[in-house]
């Protein structure tokens, strides 16, 4: 499994979010850098009568991240099929990766090693299971008790950890279910910081050479990140250090692709920042306004219950989209 190259999809995505928003279809795209006409930027198209200009990168929370994702993926999915909610109960566990986890590069190796992981996480599983079994349910937090074990499977670089929570029903966990997570890596939000500034470092100069004959230029920031970020961290960040430059693009938007469904983010338009908008915070929400829950509602009924207040719409240019992974095209190849 190697590391996906979201790039074409991505960037009709955003594409996708601009038609929406305009209300024009796209013409002209092409590829610059495979033309040689212009700046080498990764894309140029037309929404009406105006030319854009678009580049993709990438955003890590730390050096290497993706690479690191990858592997995440390849053992959580070993581990959710050979081990599914079929360890000891009533517990419930977790297995934390350390970020610079790797597996071997050659399949009969890698797949070898993922079999003595499966098993390491059984064997130890019972193990903290006959340990504490009989523990009186005070101690259900591993971190105050014997409740883990570290360890370094046959293949795996780097000591891994295995906890055990004897009281899965009162943290809400299925018994039997285990969850595998990276451990932060210390400094984690300056790691971000550096990559991301890193990022606009190389990218915003490119586009800035395309704003000549009215081209509005697009930065894509692209969040495969499952675990360490989300859209209001690297908002957060992301206007500090545009405000640092002086050759930003006139608009960026952030895809998180950690799923099969992404979602497209607006982070910048014009002079207007993300952060300047009041937009919710993770896990508030958010509703379009030609689709508000308390459209048709009283007033009085909307007052009463202070609705407008906790149903608030947000401008158009600056509502999410989603969009199905395997429904968008790739520029890549078109």
């Amino acid at each position: 499994m190697g590391i996906p190259n979201n790039e074409g999809k991505v960037c009709d995505a955003v594409v996708r979010f601009l038609e929406e928003l305009t209300g024009e279809t796209r013409t002209g795209t092409r590829r610059p850098e495979q033309d040689g006409v212009g700046p080498p930027v990764d894309f140029r198209l037309k929404l009406g009568d105006q030319e854009y200009a678009i580049e993709h990168t990438l955003v890590e929370s730390f050096e290497n991240q993706v690479e690191a994702s990858v592997t995440f993926h390849q053992i959580n999915n070993c581990l959710r099929q050979k081990l599914s909610d079929t360890l000891p109960k009533p517990a419930y566990y977790q297995l934390h990766l350390p970020v610079e986890i790797r597996l071997p590069k050659r399949k009969k190796k890698r797949d070898q090693t993922l079999d003595n992981l499966v098993e390491w996480v059984r064997v130890s599983a019972c193990r903290l299971h006959e340990r504490n079994a009989n523990r009186f349910i005070r101690t259900w937090i591993p971190y105050l008790s014997d409740d883990r074990i570290q360890g370094t499977p046959e293949g795996i670089n780097c000591p891994i950890e295995l906890l055990r929570w004897p009281g899965a029903v009162l943290i809400r966990r299925k018994p039997g279910h285990l969850d595998v997570m990276f451990i932060d890596p210390p400094a984690l939000e300056d790691l971000r910081a550096d990559r991301l500034r890193r990022a606009l470092a190389k990218k915003c100069p490119k586009l800035k050479a395309c704003k000549a004959e009215r081209t509005r230029t697009i930065l894509v920031l692209e969040n495969p990140d499952i675990a360490l970020s989300d859209f209001s961290v690297i908002g957060d960040q992301l206007s500090t250090l545009l405000a640092a430059r002086t050759d930003v693009p006139d608009e960026v938007y952030l895809v998180e692709t950690h799923s099969n469904l992404w979602w497209v983010w607006p982070m910048k338009h014009d002079d207007v920042l993300w952060t300047t908008m009041d937009m919710p915070r993770w896990n508030q929400p958010m509703y379009h306004p030609d689709k508000l829950p308390t459209a048709g509602m009283p007033q009085w009924y909307r007052d009463m219950f202070q609705l407008d207040q906790i149903y608030t719409p947000h401008p158009v240019e600056w509502t999410p989209s989603t969009f199905e992974k395997d429904e968008l095209e790739d520029l890549m190849l078109s």
